[in-house]
Parts: C-alpha cells; sequence; structure tokens
C-alpha cells in the first residue's frame, strides 16, 4: 500500500448484497465513485443554482418533473444505466487491462481506496477530499506497482463521459419544479488540462492530471453539444522491476470567470499529506482494523463522515446548509437535518468512547461549527415569504417549495435547544431569539380555535393530509414548547409562561387523538376534531416512538403500547407490508423503510425486548448498504434498494439508536 497512509485505519467495506457508488467530500464539494473506480459525480455550492454536478448522465428534463415513475428511474442512473444507455458511465483514470480482483476500502472511515490486482501489477487508487482558501478538490492519488520479475508496460486511459449540469431536484411529491437552464457542455482540453463548462450555469469543471511529478500531456479537444461530451486517451506507464510509479486527478467545480487553478505536484503531495494528517483519529477498540468489521461501528464511522462530508455545505464564513444528501436531492428539510445533527451531537458528547484522546477537542469544534452554522442559516438565510419555514430549501437559501408542514416550524427551534444544552453558546442564541419569537407567533395562527392543537397541509413523508391535525407533530410541539419554555426562563424572550402552552398542548393532544382499534385504545394519525379520525403509522413519524424519552407518556402507557403494536403489524394498511424482510413504511414510497426498522429497534429497547431488538438489528445488519449508508425503502421480499440509495436521514437515525441500543447491549458504556 501507499506509503503515506501505511500506518492508518484501512477498512474494507461491508460484505453485503446493496451496493452503491461510495462517497467522499470535504463539504464544500462531493463526489461519488462507482465500482469500477471511475468518478460518477463530483457535486458543489452554487450560489444561484443552489448546486451543480458534474455527471455523466443526461440532465433531468423540464417536462417530466410529475412523472414520479420516470423520477424513481432518473435517481437510479449514478447506480444503474438508464435504459437504453449505451456509453460507459464515469470519469477518471479506466484500465485497459482487466483485473483478476478488486477490494474496496474506507481509509479512517472517510477516504475511499480502491485496490486492483492485475496480472502483473497491484494498483491502489486514494481518493480524498481537500480545502483550501474555502474551495474543494477531489484528489485521486493512482499508485501502479510492478510486481513481476521484469520490466512491464501498464496501458490506462483517460476517459469520461462529461455533462455539467445543474442538480435536478425532481421529487415524488413535486411541490413546484425549478426549471433547469439550458443544457451546453464546452469541453476544451489542452495540455494537462480538461474543462467543461456551461456558460447557461455560469459554471466551470476543471481536472488536471499528473503522471508522477510530470503533467500528463493529453491529446487535445475543444467541443460543444447539449448532451454529455465523450472523450477518450490512452497511455501507459514503463516500469521496472518493482518499480511504482504514480498517476494524480486533480476535480475542483468554480465559477466560470475564476481562472483555472495553476497546480503544480508538489502542491498535490502537500493537500494529500495534509488530509491524511486530518483524518479522524478513532478509538481502535472499537473500530476493527484489518479484514474483519463489526458492523454497528463501522455503521456509527459512516454515517457521522457522510453527513460531515457530503452534506454538511458551507455556504459562507458562518452558514452552512445540511442538505438531505448530495446526490439525487441536495435539498435541506428542516426534518432530515435535525436528525442528522442530532446523531452529530451524540457522537460529541460520546467522544470518549469513540475518538482518541488526541482527536476529543478537534472533533467538538467540528461538530460545535456544523451545528451553530446550521441554525444561523435556517433562522438568517432560508427564506419564509410565508412566515413560516418551507418544505425544502437549496443550499443557497431559497424555498423550493412553500407547503405548510407543521412540524417542520418545531425543528429549528428544538434544535436550538438542544445546542444551547450541549454547548452553552449564548450568544448565538441571542442572535436568533427575535425569529425565534416570530415563529412562536407565526404558529398561533396554525391553532384550532378553541382546542390548542395546530393545523398542517402536510405529513412528515411530504404528502398531503385527509384531516388537518397529525399526531406526531402535536407530540413535537409539546416537546419543543417544554425546551423552549426552560429557555425562556433565562432568557426571557417571549411574554407567555411556554410551559402552559406545552401542558394544554398534551391534554388536548391526548383527549383529541384517542380513538379504539379492535377493542383497543390507541392514538390515531390525523383527526379532523368533528370525530373522524385515520388509523395509520408511518415510518416518517419518529416524534411517536420518542414519547416516552422525551416523557410524553410512560413507556408502559397502553395506549402508546397499542400505537406502536399496530403500526407494526398488517392492520397498519398503507404503513405495514408484509415478508421475509417485511416492516414499517410509508405510502411515501409503499415498501419497508429502513426507518421504520430503526422505530421498531428503539421500541424493542425502550421494552425490553431482547428478542425482537436482536431479530430486527439483524436485518437491518441485511439491508444496510456496503459502505455503511442505509436507503429510503427496501423490497420486502428481497431485501434490494427499492428508493433512494443516498439518503441521509434513515442511516443518522439508525445509528443514533445504536449508540442507545447496540452498545448497551455489547456491554459498553457510553
Amino acid at each position: 500500500m501507499q506509503t503515506e497512509y501505511n500506518n492508518r485505519q484501512l477498512t474494507p467495506l461491508l460484505e453485503v448484497g446493496n451496493q452503491k457508488p461510495i462517497d467522499v467530500g470535504c463539504g464544500r464539494l462531493s463526489a461519488s465513485i462507482g465500482l469500477d473506480g471511475l468518478v460518477r459525480s463530483v457535486n458543489g455550492y452554487h450560489p444561484q443554482q443552489g448546486f451543480i454536478t458534474l455527471t455523466s448522465i443526461e440532465q433531468f428534463p423540464n417536462d417530466k418533473w410529475y412523472d414520479s415513475s420516470y423520477v424513481r428511474r432518473y435517481r437510479r442512473g449514478l447506480v444503474d444505466s438508464l435504459e437504453g444507455e449505451s456509453k460507459a458511465l464515469g470519469f477518471g483514470i479506466r484500465y485497459q487491462e482487466k483485473a483478476a480482483w478488486q477490494s474496496v476500502y474506507y481509509l479512517e472511515g472517510k477516504a475511499p481506496v480502491f485496490r486492483y490486482q492485475f496480472e502483473e501489477a497491484e494498483v491502489n487508487s486514494l481518493f480524498i477530499a481537500a480545502e483550501k482558501n474555502e474551495k474543494g478538490y477531489l484528489i485521486q492519488r493512482v499508485e501502479v506497482i510492478n510486481k513481476s520479475d521484469k520490466e512491464i508496460v501498464f496501458p490506462y486511459t483517460v476517459s469520461g463521459l462529461f455533462s455539467l449540469n445543474r442538480c435536478s431536484y425532481g421529487q415524488l411529491t413535486e411541490g413546484g419544479p425549478i426549471p433547469i437552464p439550458p443544457l451546453e457542455n464546452r469541453v476544451d482540453v489542452q495540455g494537462n488540462l480538461i474543462s467543461i463548462s456551461n456558460p447557461h450555469l455560469s459554471s466551470r469543471a476543471d481536472l488536471l492530471l499528473f503522471s508522477d511529478k510530470d503533467t500528463l500531456i493529453l491529446s487535445p479537444l475543444q467541443e460543444r453539444a447539449n448532451e454529455p461530451v465523450n472523450y477518450q486517451y490512452g497511455t501507459e506507464l514503463n516500469l521496472g522491476k518493482g518499480e511504482s510509479r504514480f498517476i494524480s486527478v486533480v476535480y475542483t467545480l468554480s465559477q466560470e470567470e475564476e481562472s483555472v487553478l495553476e497546480l503544480t505536484y508538489s502542491d498535490v503531495e502537500e493537500w494529500i499529506a495534509k488530509a491524511i494528517q486530518d483524518l479522524p483519529k478513532w478509538n481502535k477498540t472499537v473500530f476493527a482494523l484489518g479484514e474483519k468489521v463489526e458492523a454497528a461501528p463501522f455503521i456509527i464511522q459512516r454515517n457521522l463522515d457522510y453527513i460531515m462530508s457530503c452534506c454538511s455545505v458551507p455556504i459562507s464564513d458562518e452558514y452552512v446548509c445540511v442538505i438531505t444528501d448530495h446526490q439525487l436531492l441536495p435539498l435541506s428539510w428542516n426534518r432530515d437535518a435535525y436528525y442528522m445533527m442530532q446523531l452529530l451531537s451524540e457522537s460529541e458528547r460520546k467522544s470518549g468512547f469513540l475518538y482518541d484522546d488526541s482527536y476529543r477537542t478537534e472533533w467538538k469544534s467540528q461538530i460545535q461549527w456544523i451545528i451553530k452554522g446550521h441554525l444561523l442559516w435556517m433562522f438568517e438565510k432560508a427564506d419564509r415569504p410565508h412566515r413560516y419555514w418551507g418544505r425544502a430549501y437549496l443550499t443557497n437559501g431559497i424555498s423550493k417549495d412553500n407547503v405548510f408542514q407543521f412540524d417542520q416550524q418545531c425543528y429549528p427551534l428544538l434544535e436550538l435547544c438542544d445546542y444551547y444544552a450541549q454547548f452553552g453558546d449564548r450568544e448565538t442564541v441571542k442572535r436568533v431569539l427575535p425569529i425565534v419569537k416570530e415563529m412562536l407567533d407565526m404558529i398561533i395562527d396554525y391553532k384550532h380555535e378553541e382546542k390548542w392543537l395546530f393545523k398542517t397541509g402536510e405529513t412528515p413523508a411530504d404528502d398531503k393530509v385527509d384531516y388537518p391535525y397529525h399526531f406526531s407533530s402535536q407530540v413535537l410541539a409539546w416537546y419543543t414548547l417544554q425546551k423552549l419554555s426552560g429557555l425562556n426562563e433565562e432568557f426571557s424572550f417571549y411574554d407567555t409562561d411556554l410551559s402552559e402552552w406545552a401542558d394544554q398542548v398534551k391534554n388536548d393532544c391526548i383527549q383529541s387523538f384517542s380513538t379504539y382499534h379492535n377493542g383497543k385504545e390507541l392514538f390515531a394519525y390525523l383527526t379532523d376534531l368533528k370525530g373522524n379520525f385515520q388509523k395509520y403509522h408511518d415510518a416518517n413519524d419518529l416524534p411517536v416512538v420518542y414519547a416516552p424519552i422525551w416523557g410524553f407518556c410512560g413507556r408502559d402507557d397502553a395506549k402508546w403500547i397499542h400505537t406502536m403494536e399496530f403500526g407494526f403489524s398488517e392492520e397498519n394498511k398503507g404503513g405495514f407490508y408484509p415478508g421475509p424482510l417485511g416492516g414499517l413504511g410509508s405510502v411515501h414510497t409503499p415498501h419497508p423503510w429502513p426507518l421504520g426498522d430503526a422505530q421498531e429497534l428503539l421500541y424493542s429497547e425502550l421494552m425490553g425486548d431482547t428478542a425482537l431488538r436482536d431479530k430486527v438489528f439483524h436485518k437491518l445488519m441485511e439491508l444496510v448498504q456496503w459502505d455503511g449508508l442505509f436507503s429510503e425503502a427496501i423490497h420486502e421480499e428481497t431485501g434490494k434498494v427499492q428508493s433512494r440509495h443516498w439518503f441521509s436521514w434513515p442511516g443518522a437515525f439508525i445509528s443514533t439508536v445504536f449508540c442507545i441500543t447496540i452498545f448497551k447491549s455489547m456491554g459498553r458504556s457510553m
């Protein structure tokens, strides 16, 4: 292996059936690499467009926004070729010889490493993301080692199918499409530089290539097209017996008017060394070394990194937008982001367990910077044209879908309370308190005329409601008001006793949502407060399973138990999907969801049901993808991913639950 990371932890990916391209990033730039070692996408923030991507698939067509089947198929384009796709996807270094075997690792849970064994050579390809002067770079360092007892020629190709697009933002429940600018790819290859620009985005992607310490001179090309542009340049390395040679590729995204980076091989070496030095320092008694991987710690490790490296996007010195994924829907939901930040918070509280002593202070600083930046982005940057937070946001703070979801109004307020309780940052709290007051004034407009219950336009699954009052959102409102009451006692920002509001919400919620199913009293999913109920439970409704943890009810509360038992049964029509790998899901994507399994895992812990806990844990080990991330939905018969290979919220929640359950069951003190 390369000497520059020989002494760092190299962990193989999980041996599971669900595979996807694997991810790397530094916040300002993110990327995914296919199983062949070719880069599938390089993505980053754009101040006008929100998020742009250098990719190989066709740009999303403007006439398909409301075609949900096409949206699903398009999303699979970076995992499987689109139907009828004949060109190879990806770009980078392609090896002309077929490898006898290959394997993939993560260096310190963060930087992908691909290893290939050829007839006479071994190849190690490291991908690492670096930041310099508030700009992100992806660096690929390929080491070719002659393993034979003679001189060899190693042929390879610099190749790519290039298209610089605005990300689609295509949703299954489209709340208002943002048309994509026309596509015009201008590819210019000169010297060791490949530039792909799109004047309609005012953006450019650059690839700089080196062969050992020299620039890698390519065959020139100038081409314009309204589709992906193909480029191929074949060359070779000559290696003496036992000799190692290096190929380096640097990828970056820029504004079109920015000058091309003047970069030397020495700069590349320096950046790689610095990036490796800055890799996390995990507690090696927890995170297994070598070929054997303990799945739960690896899953926690990878989900932490995915949030920080690919989903926490700095857009200024102060603001950090937290997107739900970097690949399919690089948008920000307050709901998703809250649970993602919860995992970061939990990791900071458990840093004495997760990290070496030398790394804990640095980790705390990173976590606080991201959460603080996210709070400031939500309160100060995310626009509210109708006073409330919208359904989803572009990274630049523009509200994409101005639909009123009541729970989305609560999560930023709750995140602020959590942040202050953990970090004691009075300055940040004082800075946003005027907006907190505005939001409290706003939600009163959605209160029932008589009861302390609040209307919503959509469920947490982004689906329209049949009745306007939603149970888990009221539980969340109660918990948020309880937390804000404590904050109000210290900062006196609101002239009302918020604990009284909370008490009234709880009382009216218990009274108004209580109903019967098969002779058992439980909480309804929705009600119109006129005697009509919808009996249902959804994988997206996490406040319900959190209710006894938050103190809304006891874990022995019969109505809560019956609600959860109903949710995990076939009586839950549209929410539960039976089968060998069946479980709680959502009508939004009608299959079992890992989020639903995580609810059942947490429920089993609360009930002290070790048999159920072990069963659900082992099921999650079947459903996890090989890089430790979880999808939106899986097939109930096969366990194969059915929707969204990239989706940070499930893995964040599952990893948080693992911190509560798995380590406890393993006898480890957290």
